[in-house]
């Protein structure tokens, strides 16, 4: 008998494809499915990614997953962000899957091709995600960006800045922690941190408050950062609505460990209009908010600090706290503790104010403390032209103590009075006014 190998027939070949095909489709399910899963864990910078950008892009896409994740960007990796900035927008964070972003203090440059007239760039946008900590940055503008025209600007205006998803949709328990942000001041719409509850990421100068329990910023904690080079430093803006205002944000934390430091800061009140932002330059500003802390923070501003006009003096202060859209609800305490201040005006027109809280901003069950601060200078380049307010409050509170300040040999060469605590309004029933141990140390020379 003859036996001899037959070649497979027609069936048989197209039988091995077919089931070579099965083996690679499910392959490639498997590779599919690995690919949507959720991020968790740490992900390294670059090895589980390129470059921070495409993290940033694939926890938008497919989500944080149970138990957090981390986006580690390894030392020595410098990057240039996206133009108009990184944007955070998974709405799949929370308490219990949280997202930081560590930058080990690598260095991250603004894009060069930014849209000429936008005004809302910057190195960093959280725009709807919650428990989002960001870290260890060094925030740049780009040298390449010199139009300061707001029409025309090609110039990054926010470090990092927080915005609405929707109205009833914001950013919430977001820490922004150990970063080093630096701008440039010759543009005049350039912000540190920013946070404003009262317009949508796109329009900034057009008011369309968020409202509801989720459409402030509230559990807001700014730590440790050095902020300088920028007109304002942090400004953070609640919703207009009684019972919508921003809850329990905190500007520098209990202690020195935590503390900002804001530095060369102000250069012109003549910004933008931002909504709902005052016209004049700050160093912290705090709107629409309760329970808040500004406390332990350096505040300093630059030496040519505002610039006036022929119908625009300017006004120069370090921690403002304007007058809120209503007055808020609930039982609140409001702290600012233990700041050191330094205010020092370009022009002699310039209005100097130390730290302002207008009306209100309490109610009969609030109580307001203003205690440790010192301030080391308070002065103007030339001979001033205009009052210093040093402290000054305004808001009807059921608790008002302003305590233990001190002024340390400061010398203000300005032609009108120096005011150094103003404490005007009448308490409700059952209240009480503190104003104990406030000192003038050294000297005082006008």
């Amino acid at each position: 008998m003859k036996i001899s190998m037959l070649r497979p027939t027609t069936f048989q070949a197209k039988a091995g494809v077919f089931a070579r095909a099965l083996c690679l489709g499910a392959f490639a399910v498997g590779f599919l499915g690995t690919a949507q899963a959720q991020v968790s864990g740490t992900k390294n910078i670059p090895g589980d990614y390129v470059d921070l950008a495409a993290a940033i892009t694939d926890v938008n896409t497919v989500g944080v997953a149970a138990g957090g994740a981390t986006l580690n960007l390894l030392a020595g990796n410098a990057q240039t962000a996206p133009a108009g900035g990184y944007s955070v927008t998974t709405l799949t964070t929370s308490a219990a899957n949280p997202l930081t972003i560590t930058g080990n203090s690598n260095t991250v440059t603004a894009n060069a091709a930014l849209t000429a007239g936008n005004l809302n760039d910057a190195i960093f946008k959280i725009i709807g995600s919650d428990n989002v900590t960001l870290s260890g940055f060094t925030m740049n503008e780009n040298a390449a960006n010199t139009t300061t025209a707001a029409a025309t600007n090609n110039m990054t205006e926010f470090g990092v800045a927080l915005f609405y998803t929707s109205a009833t949709d914001n950013s919430q328990n977001i820490t922004i922690r150990n970063n080093v942000i630096a701008l440039n001041r010759a543009y005049q719409n350039t912000f540190g941190v920013y946070a404003n509850a009262t317009h949508t990421a796109l329009a900034v100068t057009t008011t369309a408050s968020a409202t509801g329990a989720a459409g402030g910023n509230s559990g807001l904690k700014i730590y440790s950062n050095t902020i300088s080079n920028v007109n304002n430093g942090i400004s953070v803006v609640g919703p207009i609505g009684a019972a919508d205002a921003n809850d329990g944000v905190d500007i520098g934390g209990a202690s020195a460990a935590t503390a900002n430091t804001l530095s060369n800061f102000g250069t012109t009140n003549l910004f933008s209009g931002y909504a709902n932002v005052s016209a004049s330059v700050n160093g912290v500003l705090i709107r629409n908010s309760k329970n808040f802390n500004v406390s332990f923070n350096s505040i300093a501003s630059s030496t040519a600090t505002i610039i006036p006009t022929a119908t625009n003096s300017g006004t120069l202060r370090a921690v403002f706290v304007p007058a809120a859209s209503v007055v808020p609800l609930g039982t609140i305490a409001n702290s600012i503790n233990s700041n050191v201040i330094a205010l020092r005006a370009g022009a002699a027109a310039t209005t100097l104010q130390g730290i302002i809280v207008e009306a209100i901003n309490g109610n009969a069950t609030t109580t307001s403390n203003i205690n440790g601060n010192n301030f080391t200078d308070v002065s103007f380049n030339i001979n001033g032209t205009t009052a210093v307010s040093l402290i000054s409050t305004l808001a009807v509170v059921l608790n008002s103590n302003i305590n233990n300040n001190t002024f340390t040999n400061l010398t203000t060469n300005t032609s009108l009075g120096v005011t150094f605590i103003t404490h005007s309004f009448t308490l409700p029933a059952g209240g009480s006014k503190n104003a104990n141990g406030n000192s003038i140390v050294t000297a005082f020379n006008k």
